[in-house]
């Protein structure tokens, strides 16, 4: 004679079961939205090395009164990873011992000032500020800072070329600039 203990059926067992398959598919799924998580943070991240890389290009053969309208052009806007601003981009010019060049203003200096300004300038340089931190979407907000954080020093530097001044020809002797 078979006795059956209550509760102790293949009906409880069933409840268990899905509890054990809701378990494991919530467990899944966030991993696997992590993955996707991680490679948009890597992507982004090469989408920040890329920018700087084409700010700094366009910075060496542009204007440097361009400077901020370096930060809007069409080849630097469609590499910003979602939530980067202009203002998270940073251009300086530096002298031959690595340090700032003031520019401020340069569109409104004079010819002998901007000539100054010219001759010191060796290097050009894009980097991403300080202020600009990736942002997880929320399900990842245990991250950081509620799912934000700071990324590594962006920054590229190249030599300055023709900043933005053409030579003269014989239609124009005294050069030109170039705007961008």
């Amino acid at each position: 004679m078979t006795r059956h203990i209550k509760g102790r059926g293949r009906n409880s067992s069933r409840g268990l079961t899905i509890l054990e398959f809701t378990l494991t598919v919530l467990v899944s799924m966030l991993l696997v939205l992590s993955a996707f998580e991680f490679g948009r943070y890597v992507y982004s991240m090469q989408m920040l090395n890329e920018m700087t890389r084409k700010a700094a290009r366009l910075a060496a053969v542009c204007s440097i009164g361009d400077r901020d309208d370096i930060k809007d052009l069409a080849e630097i806007v469609e590499n910003r990873p979602y939530g980067f601003t202009a203002s998270d981009l940073e251009i300086a010019y530096l002298d031959r011992d690595g340090s700032a060049v003031a520019v401020d203003g340069f569109s409104s200096m004079s010819t002998d000032d901007k000539d100054d300004v010219l001759a010191q300038v060796r290097y050009v340089q894009a980097f991403v500020s300080d202020d600009y931190k990736f942002q997880f979407v929320r399900f990842l907000s245990f991250l950081g800072d509620a799912g934000s954080i700071k990324v590594p020093n962006y920054q590229t530097v190249i030599p300055a070329e023709s900043l933005g001044v053409v030579r003269p020809t014989q239609s124009s002797p005294s050069g030109a600039t170039e705007d961008c």
